[in-house]
């Protein structure tokens, strides 16, 4: 079989249509060209009656810190709402379907095998047509969510859901492609539509609102069609984990110690805890730590770090720490812990044990001072944060954590803990 063109054009089906998706990687696929769009929607519908409303077309207003620039995305010819499974499968039964693409978060990848529920259980339902329908071209299904390895989590999803000729029959049909995405898409604000308005006169009841920075990078294994995201600047690689570990240590690493050693110290925003004179300083010890588990060269990470101050710094698209603080027993045990274990233990890694010791102190300071702290184990924090015995407070917050109690990451948290800047 040869291998079409990336300049061919195709359909893209996407799944879980939403803010971010709308923001990337549609965004992306417009600028590459040629291709038309369908889109389905996730939990709610009315994403879907107000796109068909006003026949797909929306604002994207980019904020950067000195202006917006606005302008509109029209690559959508229709979407419909996740619950119409039939014309979804009739989509992927059909040869000119070449690409879907996911935003469907975490928890859509183990919705079960309801077709009715799960975004799983409908693809493979799509595939099983397509194979009965006798498509020879190959279809790729490409994950966009926050997710390491999500191209293989997709990949065990489907499989689970298909029956043996389908799965069999997917190996010369079917690729399936990690990603790593990157842009941050606030919440649009009240005034957003009136901006869409002003600047381009469309009436605009979804418009999206995205900071100026946005990567998206691409395992480069496509054996059919796809839109020649290139032209946006999407990067293809043959090594999608070095480009997902440095996010997940860099990018995420510091949002993760912002959110709590910013409140510890008595910051509400990202652009506050970065322009705090003690937050920064330990961000970039965060920062030297990280570089040095990851084989990139050093202008390439210069680069990177840069560009993640000047979003960090942009007070236009601001981002609260509270909302960056949730699930934070999910977050460090991928975030900090395998660069303290990378660098010898804690002694070397002090920017992780401050991102650590941050988030105790912190659930520390907001159960007590009566508050509510979102994390799926929030309970077991509550417990742990009730000992009144310093060691024995700190030890079980890291046990939630899977940090052993004799572990020399306690007593290093618990150091840390009294150095922390406070208001």
């Amino acid at each position: 079989m040869s291998t079409p063109s990336p300049s061919d054009v195709g359909r893209l089906v996407h799944l879980g249509i939403g803010n971010f998706a709308r923001a990337h990687t549609l965004v992306a696929t417009q600028r590459a060209g040629g291709w038309s769009v369908v889109a389905f929607t996730g939990r709610s519908a009315a994403m879907a009656d107000a796109l068909n409303a006003q026949h797909g077309e929306y604002g994207l207003i980019v904020r950067g810190a000195e202006g917006d620039e606005v302008s509109l995305v029209d690559v959508i010819d229709a979407v419909h709402p996740a619950s119409d499974v039939d014309t979804l499968v009739e989509l992927l039964a059909d040869p000119f379907t070449a690409v879907v693409t996911l935003t469907i978060t975490e928890k859509g990848y183990a919705a079960g095998s309801d077709p009715a529920t799960s975004v799983p259980a409908r693809i493979a339902l799509g595939l099983q047509a397509r194979r009965e329908a006798g498509v020879a071209e190959p279809i790729a299904l490409v994950s966009c969510d926050n997710l390491t390895g999500n191209g293989e989590v997709l990949r065990e999803a489907v499989l689970a859901e298909l029956d043996e000729e389908t799965r069999a029959w997917c190996e010369d049909h079917v690729d399936v492609i990690s990603s790593m995405v990157d842009r941050i898409t606030p919440s649009a604000d009240e005034n957003a539509a009136q901006t869409v308005r002003d600047a381009t006169g469309l009436v605009d009841a979804v418009p999206v609102v995205t900071e100026p920075f946005t990567e998206w990078v691409l395992e480069d294994r496509f054996r059919g069609r796809r839109p020649e995201w290139e032209k946006a600047g999407v990067q293809f690689t043959d090594d999608l984990e070095v480009h997902e570990r440095r996010k997940l240590r860099l990018l995420n690493g510091a949002h993760t110690l912002m959110a709590y050693a910013g409140q510890v110290a008595g910051v509400e925003r990202v652009d506050e805890a970065i322009a705090h004179r003690e937050v920064r300083a330990l961000v970039e010890q965060l920062w030297s730590e990280a570089r040095a588990t990851l084989p990139l060269p050093a202008d390439e990470l210069d680069a990177y770090t840069d560009a993640l101050e000047e979003r960090f710094r942009n007070p236009r698209l601001a981002d609260n720490l509270i909302r960056i603080a949730a699930d934070g027993t999910a977050k460090l045990p991928v975030r900090a812990l395998p660069v303290i274990a990378e660098l010898g233990g804690p002694d070397t890694a002090p920017g992780e044990v401050s991102a650590i010791a941050a988030w105790t102190a912190w659930v520390t300071d907001r159960v007590r001072g009566g508050h509510e702290v979102q994390d799926p184990k929030s309970e077991a924090i509550a417990a742990a944060v009730a000992l009144e015995d310093t060691t024995e407070r700190v030890s079980s917050l890291l046990a939630l954590l899977d940090v052993p109690a004799i572990d020399p990451l306690v007593d290093a948290v618990i150091a840390e803990e009294r150095r922390l800047p406070r208001p």
